[in-house]
């Protein structure tokens, strides 16, 4: 079975569950962030390792669970 990994969606769900809004996540992330960014990051497939592990450090994940 061959199961498409979308970790933009991935980041949303930890981010849901843990009850952070895009903005909140956003502000986290430094200044060049806003709530537009994170909902474009959140759709996509694939996100670059330093950025994946930076969202993972902060949603107090491993970078594993997002990349699944």
């Amino acid at each position: 079975m061959n199961k498409t990994i979308h970790q933009g969606r991935n980041v949303k769900r930890f981010r849901e569950m843990l009850g952070i809004k895009q903005e909140g996540l956003a502000y986290q992330l430094g200044d060049d962030w806003n709530q537009q960014r994170i909902s474009a990051l959140e759709q996509k497939e694939l996100i670059d390792d330093p950025l994946l592990e930076q969202v993972a450090t902060l949603l107090k994940v491993p970078a594993e669970a997002l990349e699944f």
